[in-house]
């Protein structure tokens, strides 16, 4: 797997709307992972919601988090302080 793929930024856009668009629709809340394959045409494809991904430290989540240039603990806090909302 690739934490932050080098895509062209029409399909950067279109996969992370329609990533938002399913996490909202099934009502997952706080944090979650949305996957998606990239077919040999550039065409994404929806894999799965993970709505508890790991949280190793070579887990995709923290990787993710740490390509935005969040730390563990910023990650980790930013996620309770979302759940102490509800």
């Amino acid at each position: 797997y690739v934490c932050s793929p080098e895509l062209p930024d029409h399909l950067s856009e279109e996969i992370k709307k329609t990533g938002e668009n399913i996490y909202k629709q099934i009502g997952c809340t706080n944090y979650g992972r949305i996957d998606f394959l990239l077919n040999e045409d550039n065409i994404p494809w929806f894999l799965e919601v993970n709505t508890l991904p790991g949280m190793t430290a070579t887990s995709l989540l923290p990787m993710a988090a740490l390509e935005i240039g969040w730390s563990f603990e910023l990650l980790i806090e930013t996620i309770l302080n979302e759940a102490m909302q509800l």
